[in-house]
């Protein structure tokens, strides 16, 4: 039953709580029948004015505790590259030293800052979250990715140099390369601001710019010439000089490439608040002109950094080696080799040392998208520490571009291997190792059970099997049983273990298929299901595939049973490390229990591939 007691309370308090319920009522009457103006050409009156500045500023200080700078938020390169977003996007609402404020911008309520006069009243946290988040209630968006957090300190350290920037200097940091056709006197824009539409000129009068000339929202530059707006931060010869190479040299990659970047920008699934919003303004015929443009410019080189000469072998170790104790596989193979085709990982011989190293510590914290399919790099950054990050950024951008090169890949770039410097096989040691241990479970000779229960070993390579053992023994791939056996090796023992697999025969499958589930499965294997985002499996599975990227298993041979059961195990919601070097998950999950069976069908009656790629 409803407790009324409180009614008997003091005469007051049943005066103040009647009081209150008959304004809201009537607040609600008055908003219901539009009684509330929310023109934006009614000045705010002192209270809301103020209360709205009050609530923002005291929101965003309660909320930037905690936020860190980065060390390097200084650097001129920043600068550079965030000075030409805010010159596109943001000097729209903001203005800019010199210039005044678009007319439709003041005509906002509330109002945009004039940021060159109020910049100073934040600190560098609440300006990263101010430009990370936006602001509610007013014009002010959050960055078109809340995953890049390298972009935005960079617009923070560029908002910090504001207040100290003129017209002339400013308008040398953003000038529009020189093949923009310039205007006929120069367009001179170093003359002093004069007043404009002072009727409108609402307090508080210091935080805006009522000044001509002003920035407004109609530069058509990118549709007129779209060479000219990327020359902003690439530069005219495309090389990302002109940024400090925060921006990427464009000169050393494919066309096919730089259009499935921006095609990606464009669907969201690589992020940048700087390239997102240039792509999606480019039309299909310009994405493809653009790219064969910057394929086609000389390849450029930006210097590299001075650094310690151990550094730079460091990453020259891991490019070409990897880190077996970690895992990681050399960068080689996928890079600047034929690997690269099979994947579509970028040319990074030859890019700028910074953009590496801004992109690898993105992905070691899973805010920068990709451009394919499946991206290894996520799993590979999330494992390398920032001194190797450093290192490999050295190194790559040290080598010569593939594109300069008489062969592609050269053979420094292409040597990539799962064992050690100096490391020699002990296979008669690991065929004591193979006939005691590994034939315990992978019976017929390594060949495995009908069951499925253990895999056709026989039919694998070198490179896979060691990358295999060095993952279970890292625990980046999970199996109880493998990593019991692996704890109980070297590095060196597995790397000899793998060569002598490798050495073996390749054997077909143990038993017989269903030929006409083969044959279903032929048709998934060769064209895959586009609509279900599920691609050809022979696009990397397939023989040339294989032999240029070592890593990927062979599949041809193996046993019917085994292959169920690994797609059935992959299409369930998967449990395994985060950072799995493993796309068959998101595969799987997309094809039916019966289209499982027939790929696995058609894989075991194939015949196993040659084993022509050996170390």
């Amino acid at each position: 039953m409803l407790n009324l007691g409180w009614l008997n309370r003091s005469v007051p308090l049943k005066i103040i709580v009647l009081v209150l319920a008959l304004v809201a009522i009537a607040g609600a009457i008055f908003v219901s029948i539009g009684g509330v103006d929310v023109s934006a050409d009614k000045p705010d009156g002192w209270f809301v004015r103020h209360g709205l500045h009050f609530t923002f500023k005291r929101s965003e200080s309660a909320r930037s505790h905690g936020v860190v700078p980065p060390a390097d938020l200084a650097a001129p390169s920043r600068v550079q590259l965030a000075a030409q977003q805010f010159d596109m996007e943001c000097s729209n609402c903001h203005g800019a030293p010199g210039f005044g404020q678009s007319v439709i911008a003041l005509s906002m309520s509330p109002r945009p800052q004039y940021l060159p006069k109020v910049v100073g009243q934040f600190t560098d946290p609440e300006l990263f979250r101010i430009v990370k988040h936006g602001v509610k209630f007013s014009a002010m968006p959050s960055w078109p990715t809340g995953a890049r957090d390298d972009e935005i300190w960079s617009m923070v350290a560029f908002l910090r140099q504001l207040p100290k920037l003129d017209a002339k200097s400013y308008r040398t940091m953003t000038a529009l390369s020189n093949t923009v056709t310039p205007l006929p006197g120069g367009g001179d824009n170093g003359a002093p601001p004069r007043p404009a539409d002072p009727s409108r000129n609402t307090p508080p009068r210091d935080e805006f710019a009522y000044t001509a000339p002003s920035f407004g929202f109609a530069d058509q530059s990118i549709y007129a010439n779209p060479v000219a707006t990327c020359a902003r931060c690439h530069g005219p010869d495309g090389s990302g000089r002109v940024t400090g190479g925060e921006a990427p040299n464009l000169t050393i990659q494919s066309a096919a490439y730089l259009k499935a970047a921006l095609q990606a920008y464009t669907a969201g699934t690589r992020k940048s608040g700087f390239m997102q919003n240039i792509a999606a303004q480019l039309s299909a015929s310009q994405v493809a002109a653009l790219s064969d443009y910057y394929a086609g410019l000389p390849v450029q080189t930006l210097p590299t950094p001075a650094a310690d000469p151990a550094l730079v072998k460091r990453g020259e170790t891991i490019a070409t080696e990897g880190v077996p104790e970690q895992a990681i596989p050399a960068c080689s193979n996928c890079h600047e080799s034929a690997g690269a085709q099979v994947i579509g990982a970028p040319h990074i011989a030859g890019q700028s040392a910074t953009f590496i190293r801004r992109q690898l510590y993105a992905m070691a914290h899973g805010g920068r998208g990709g451009v394919v399919f499946w991206n290894p790099m996520f799993a590979v950054a999330h494992n390398l520490s920032d001194k190797d990050i450093t290192a490999l950024s050295l190194y790559y951008s040290g080598l010569k571009p593939s594109k300069a090169s008489n062969t592609n890949p050269s053979a420094q770039q292409q040597a990539a291997t799962p064992l050690k410097a100096g490391v020699k096989l002990d296979l008669a040691s690991a065929r004591s190792t193979f006939a005691s241990t590994c034939t315990k479970c992978h019976i017929n000779k390594g060949v495995g059970d009908l069951a499925g229960n253990y895999p056709n070993l026989t039919i694998q390579t070198a490179p896979y099997v060691a990358q295999s053992l060095y993952s279970f023994r890292t625990h980046a791939r999970s199996g109880g049983k493998m990593q019991e056996v692996t704890n109980a090796l070297s590095f060196d023992q597995m790397a000899s273990l793998a060569g002598y697999i490798d050495s073996l025969a390749p054997q077909p499958a143990l038993a017989a298929v269903d030929k006409d589930a083969a044959a279903r499965g032929a048709v998934i294997a060769t064209h895959g299901a586009p609509g279900r985002g599920v691609p050809a499996c022979l696009s990397c599975h397939g023989a040339s595939s294989v032999n240029a990227l070592p890593l990927i298993p062979r599949l041809q041979g193996q046993n019917v049973g085994y292959l169920i059961k690994k797609l059935r195990n992959f299409a369930r919601p998967y449990a395994g490390p985060p950072n799995a070097l493993n796309p068959m998950p998101g595969i799987a999950s997309q094809l039916t229990e019966g289209e499982r069976a027939d790929l696995a069908a058609y894989f075991a009656a194939a015949p196993p591939l040659e084993k022509s790629n050996r170390p």
